[in-house]
């Protein structure tokens, strides 16, 4: 017996045809017995659930667009072109998030828009991952706007790529909570950081370098996707500041609630929802 999603045509013609039986989830059935033929077409509607991860992996780098536009409409081509992963994989994930009621569309063949920001970015905080794949912590002796500055022209002068995030990717106003490490995000050689930023290997910890995964070392949706312009260099883009607390230490969940709420506060009025 063969048990599939949808059968096609032409399996259930050969499936007849070399006596195997076949059932799929439309309701289709073939069965052949010896004594007994049974042959029903299904007509039922299946939707398949796109296995593209949504939360993390590529599938971060759609949330981390549309989170960062909410109020944009996005084809799947400028979304997989953004973001470098496929069209196929872009449609998948966002027809996800449209089942799921995080997104909406004026037809089938129209783009697609943010629906309910609260309940994307929630729903990356409960289902997503530390963006971080290593975290290095470290000892910085100052971390003023200056030092912090400092070290990220260094970086830059080597080639070195680097964003800040936690406390040195925020802006006065927006601190909430104290005793927050600084960090910053950058794939460079570890021994270019400590020099860059004097870091230290003893305690207390105050600074992290945090190596992005691979799916998110990137600008096309990654960690350095529309930086935010901070006094001493770029800092992540606000959604992911906010995943970054969610998932540090200490009062961390604390100043990303603060964040999540400035955030949601400060959104434009979507346009009312299609019929």
């Amino acid at each position: 017996m063969i048990a599939t999603d949808v059968a096609s045509s032409g399996l259930i013609e050969a499936c007849e045809r070399e006596d195997v039986a076949l059932v799929d989830l439309r309701g289709t059935l073939v069965l052949n017995s010896g004594s007994a033929f049974i042959r029903i077409q299904g007509r039922g509607r299946f939707q398949r659930t796109p296995r593209a991860p949504v939360f993390h992996g590529k599938g971060s780098r759609l949330i981390r667009v549309l989170l960062s536009e909410p109020g944009r409409t996005w084809s799947i081509r400028q979304m997989e072109e953004l973001t470098q992963t496929g069209y196929g994989y872009a449609q998948g994930v966002m027809t996800l998030l449209e089942r799921d009621g995080y997104l909406e569309r004026a037809s089938r063949k129209s783009g697609f828009r943010v629906r309910d920001s609260a309940g994307l970015i929630r729903a990356w905080l409960d289902r997503g991952k530390r963006t971080a794949a290593v975290v290095d912590a470290f000892n910085a002796p100052s971390t003023t706007a200056d030092s912090l500055q400092r070290g990220h022209s260094a970086l830059t002068s080597l080639g070195i790529r680097s964003v800040f995030t936690l406390a040195s990717g925020l802006r006065p106003e927006e601190r909430f909570a104290s005793g927050l490490p600084h960090g910053v995000y950058s794939s460079g050689p570890v021994d270019s950081l400590i020099q860059a930023f004097g870091l230290r290997r003893m305690t207390p910890h105050n600074f992290w370098v945090m190596r992005p995964d691979v799916a998110a070392d990137t600008q096309a949706g990654g960690v350095y996707f529309m930086p935010r312009g901070l006094p001493h260099g770029p800092g992540v883009a606000l959604p992911q500041l906010i995943v970054d607390f969610h998932f540090s230490a200490g009062r961390g969940k604390e100043q990303a609630e603060v964040l999540q709420e400035r955030y949601l506060k400060a959104l434009p009025l979507l346009p009312e929802s299609p019929a």
